[in-house]
Order: structure tokens, then sequence, then C-alpha cells
């Protein structure tokens, strides 16, 4: 009896102090279903599959997550840094290789940028781009950006440097629609047609056009060269002259109409004498 006794008590002690020595896991890291999870649970980093961070389930590669936060003080899902440089043009990237590095001539990649930091020496404002380095190309080559003055939005190789436009595009926008907005209406010349619109006359339209070489209103070669047009504003413009050019038909045609009048009663007080 007392040997049963003394054998229960050993077991027992044995059972606790098994129990005793798988402590709960209280540290950042634990392996669960073959994954390495640490940050408290939140994160997951497996030695193969799917990576997370904020997430233990993620449905890609790497699937970084973060609950709604301020969208005054930004909910920052990934921050790409670096350290401040005296010559300016601070550019952290993302680069899309092809992998090849054993001979330049083989290497192309995309880069999605940044220059967060402004230029003491070119003067350039800080922008977000997107670039491209063929294995021809020397170096890389800026396909789109946007800056930080004004967000002006660039794509291909143009000048930018002027206010009062937001979209700088090289060689060219094929579109199947432009819809142009008018900011006045009195860029649009339907007064033309009110009672009291002083109509140029046909002789002094003469005259401007021998003196100026263009028409009234219309902007001259040199002009458009230096400035370029303005869509909406030409429109409108020529709009204005159609509508000058019709109302002077519509009095032409008056003339015409009094002129034939007079033609045919001529004609019968001629007929009436003989």
């Amino acid at each position: 009896m007392k040997k049963r006794f003394l054998s229960a008590l050993a077991c027992s002690l044995l059972i606790q102090y098994g129990f005793a020595q798988v402590a709960p896991n209280t540290s950042n890291s634990r392996t669960n279903s073959s994954r390495t999870v640490t940050g408290g649970g939140d994160n997951v980093f497996p030695s193969s599959g799917f990576a997370g961070i904020g997430t233990q389930t993620p449905g890609a590669p790497l699937e970084i997550k973060k609950g709604a936060g301020n969208v005054r003080n930004k909910n920052i899902l990934l921050k790409l840094s670096n350290e401040w440089a005296s010559s300016g043009q601070n550019e952290p990237s993302i680069m899309f290789s092809n992998g090849n590095v054993t001979d330049p001539k083989n290497v192309s990649y995309w880069t999605i940028g940044a220059r967060v930091s402004g230029d003491n020496t070119l003067k350039t404002p800080q922008t977000f781009k997107i670039s491209f380095k063929s294995p021809t190309d020397a170096v890389e080559r800026d396909f789109f950006s946007v800056d930080s003055y004004e967000g002006r939005v660039r794509i291909g190789d143009v000048q930018t440097q002027y206010d009062g436009y937001k979209l700088f595009v090289e060689q060219g926008i094929l579109t199947e629609k432009v819809k142009v907005a008018v900011k006045d209406s009195k860029d649009w010349y339907d007064n033309v047609f009110d009672l009291d619109y002083k109509l140029m006359s046909l002789k002094k339209l003469e005259q401007f056009i021998q003196a100026n070489k263009h028409l009234p209103d219309m902007p001259t070669t040199n002009e458009v060269m230096t400035n370029g047009l303005d869509l909406g504003k030409m429109n409108g413009l020529l709009l204005k002259k159609v509508e000058e050019l019709t109302l002077h038909l519509i009095n032409q045609q008056k003339e015409i109409e009094e002129l034939k009048t007079q033609v045919k009663q001529l004609g019968n007080s001629s007929s009436s004498k003989h």
C-alpha cells in the first residue's frame, strides 16, 4: 500500500513538472502550420509560401495590411526613405529588373520612385516618376512624372517651365474625344446676333486685313508660335467670325433683293412708256 502511494505521488509530480516546462509562448515569434509568426501574431514570414505584414492570411507573395486611419495624418502602409544628401535629388525607388547583371548591355529595368528633396543646383522640384532603361540606353529615361510645383504632369521628354498649365505631353495625344470647358460665357460669342452689336463693315475689314495680314481678334503667327493655341478660345473666335460672316451674307442678300426689285420696277416703267 505504501509503495502504491509513493508511485502515484511520483507520477503526479512528474506530470506537474512536465506541464511546468511547457510554458505559454509569450514572445513575438512562434511556429504555426510551418509558418513563423512574429509581431504579436499580426505578421507571418514563412520559409515558403506567402508572407504577411499585418495579416496572418496573406493572399499574395507579400501582403501588407492595415486598418483604417485618419486621412489627414495618412494611413501609411509602406514607407521608403533615405538619408539627406547635400547635393539633393534623393530618389528612393522600387526597381523591376530582368535580373541580368552579367553584362550592362543586357540590363533593362523599370523604376518607380520619387525625388524627395530639392535640387540646389538645377532647382528642380520634388517629383514622383516612372522611368525605364533598355539595354541600349546609357541612362534611364523618365516616361512619366508628377512634380510638387502645382502638380504638373509630364509625359515624355518635354519642357514644363511654363505657368498656367498642368499637363505636358511629348509628340502628341491621340484620343477619341476631347471636351474643352469654357470658363466665361463671354468667350462664346452669341452676342454677335444682338441688335446692338457693332458689326465691322466690309470696307473697314478690308483695310484691317491689308494693314495687319490677319483677321481682327485672331492671333498672329508669331503669337501662336510663342504661346500655342487655346482650343476653347480659338473655337470661340472662329465661331465669332462665322457669325459675323453670316450677318454680312444676310445683309448682302437683302441688298441683292432690293436691287432686283429696283431693276424690275425700272423695267416695268420702261415698258409702260413704249
